[in-house]
C-alpha cells in the first residue's frame, strides 16, 4: 500500500474515530438529559405543595404517616425562623388532626417538665423561655407556646416536655434551690455556680486543658449526684411541702442523674460526648414513652442529625433517632428539614450566614426543581426504578451544625423530606 494510501486511510479511520466519538458522546448526553426529564417527572408527580397561601396543607403529610405512634421532625439548623414557624403550624396539624398528645422537644427533661406543670401561671413567651435553648427563643415560635398553654385547659392538651440531658434553663435549678436551701444552704447558694461548671468544662476541653476540664466535670457530676441524693432521701417532705407530684419528682431525680451520666468522660474521651448525649437522650424519650406517656402519640423536634435513622456517610456515631428506629422499627416516620436559599442564624457566633449556594447535586435543588415552593416528598415506602434510583444514593445537603456540605443516601436516612424555597432568621428579643 503507498504511503498516500496510508495517510488517507489513517484520516478516514480519526475522521470516523472522532465521528464516533461525538456520536457517543451526544446519546449519553441525551440520555442522561432523557433521565434527568424523567426523573423530574417522577418528582413533580410524587412531591406535594405544602404552602397554600400564607398557611400550609399537611393532608399529604397526614396520609404518609398514618398510624405510626412517633413522628420526628428534623431541621438542617437551629438557626431559621422559617422553619419555627412550618414545624409550629405542624405540630398544631398533628395534635389537631391526627390525635398526637405529646410534643418532646430538643430541650431540658427537667426545665420543660417543671415549666410546663406550672403553664397556668405562665404565658405563652415565659413558658418559651422557661424550657427552651436561647435559639429557639425567637418570635417565629412563639405562637406555638402561646397554642400549648391555650390547649392546656382543655379535654384535648397537647403535653409538652423535653428529653434533652443539659440544661435549657434555669428552671429547674431555680426549683432545686428553693428546695435544697431547707437541707443545705450553701449548697442551695452555690448550686447554679457549682452547675455552670458544665459549660467551663466544656471550654477547658475545647481548648485542650485537661486539668481545668477534670476540676469542672468534677464539680459539676458532684453537684449534681449530692442534689439528687438530697432528693430521694427527703422524698416524701419535699413533695407535701413543694406540692411537687410523683411524676415531677421522678423527673427532677433523672435529670440530675442524666446530668452526671453525660458528663462522667475522663478527658481522652471527651470526643464520645455527642454519641454519648445521643444514646442519653434516646433513654429519656424511651423511659417518657413507657412511664409517663404510655401509649399516647408522640412528636419529637430536633435537630436532622438526631432524629435521622441511619448515618450520613462517614457518619461515626450512633445517634438518637437510630436507636428509635431500633426500638419502634415501623412505628418512627422521621421527616428532615431543609432549606434552597436564605440564611441561618448561628447562635454560638450570632451571627447570620448564607445557606450555601447549592447546585443539581443537592437534595435542596432537585426538589425546587419541581417548581414547589415547599415540596414534601415521601420517600418510606418508595421502590427503586430508574426514576427515582438517587434516592438510594448518596447525595448531597446543607447543614449548618453538622460543618456544612454532608452526604447521605435520603431513603436510609430519613422516611420523608421537606425543602423551603428560601430560609429567613429567626426574630429574637421579641
Amino acid at each position: 500500500m503507498s504511503s498516500a494510501i496510508l495517510q488517507y486511510t489513517k484520516k478516514v479511520n480519526m475522521n470516523s474515530l472522532r465521528f464516533i466519538a461525538v456520536l457517543i458522546f451526544s446519546i449519553c448526553a441525551l440520555t442522561s438529559f432523557a433521565q434527568s426529564k424523567t426523573e423530574l417527572k417522577w418528582l413533580q408527580q410524587n412531591t406535594a405543595e405544602l404552602k397554600s397561601g400564607e398557611g400550609y396543607n399537611f393532608s399529604a403529610l397526614k396520609k404518609a404517616i398514618g398510624n405510626r405512634r412517633i413522628v420526628a421532625l428534623g431541621e438542617s439548623t437551629h438557626g431559621s425562623g422559617t422553619y419555627y414557624h412550618l414545624k409550629s403550624e405542624l405540630v398544631k396539624f398533628l395534635h389537631q388532626q391526627m390525635g398526637f398528645e405529646v410534643l418532646a422537644m430538643e430541650s431540658g427533661l427537667g426545665d420543660t417538665y417543671l415549666a410546663y406543670a406550672n403553664v397556668d401561671t405562665l404565658s405563652g413567651k415565659q413558658l418559651r423561655d422557661f424550657s427552651v435553648f436561647g435559639n429557639f427563643r425567637a418570635r417565629e415560635a412563639t405562637g406555638l407556646f402561646d397554642y400549648i398553654k391555650k390547649q392546656h385547659s382543655t379535654q384535648s392538651p397537647l403535653n409538652y416536655v423535653g428529653y434533652d440531658t443539659q440544661a435549657s434553663s434555669d428552671f429547674l435549678i431555680n426549683q432545686l434551690k428553693k428546695i435544697l436551701a431547707d437541707y443545705n444552704k450553701k449548697l442551695s447558694d452555690s448550686l447554679s455556680t457549682r452547675m455552670f461548671s458544665y459549660q467551663r468544662a466544656y471550654g477547658y476541653a475545647s481548648n485542650q486543658d485537661s486539668v481545668n476540664y477534670l476540676k469542672h466535670r468534677n464539680i459539676f457530676v458532684a453537684t449534681s449526684n449530692t442534689a439528687r441524693r438530697y432528693l430521694e432521701d427527703n422524698k416524701d417532705a419535699i413533695m407535701a411541702k413543694h406540692q411537687i407530684n410523683n411524676a415531677a419528682f421522678k423527673v427532677m431525680v433523672r435529670s440530675l442523674a442524666m446530668f452526671a451520666a453525660s458528663y462522667n468522660l475522663p478527658y481522652a474521651e471527651t470526643w464520645k460526648g455527642y454519641a454519648l448525649r445521643d444514646s442519653l437522650m434516646a433513654e429519656n424519650i424511651k423511659w417518657l414513652l413507657a412511664e409517663v406517656y404510655a401509649n399516647k402519640k408522640v412528636i419529637i423536634w430536633a435537630h436532622n442529625g438526631h432524629v435521622e435513622k441511619d448515618s450520613t456517610e462517614n457518619g461515626y456515631m450512633k445517634a438518637m433517632g437510630h436507636f428509635l428506629k431500633e426500638q419502634h422499627a415501623a412505628d418512627y416516620y422521621t421527616i428532615g428539614l431543609f432549606a434552597y436559599s436564605g440564611v441561618a442564624y448561628q447562635f454560638w457566633t450570632k451571627k447570620t450566614i448564607p445557606i450555601e449556594k447549592t447546585n443539581n447535586t443537592f437534595i435542596e435543588h432537585r426538589l425546587i426543581a419541581t417548581g414547589k415552593n415547599t415540596p414534601f416528598l415521601n420517600i418510606s415506602n418508595a421502590r427503586k426504578t430508574p426514576a427515582n434510583s438517587w434516592i438510594f444514593n448518596f447525595i448531597h445537603a446543607y447543614e449548618v451544625e453538622n460543618g456544612g456540605i454532608i452526604n447521605f443516601i435520603p431513603a436510609k436516612r430519613f422516611d420523608a423530606i421537606i425543602v423551603c424555597k428560601e430560609s429567613k432568621a429567626p426574630t429574637y428579643n421579641e
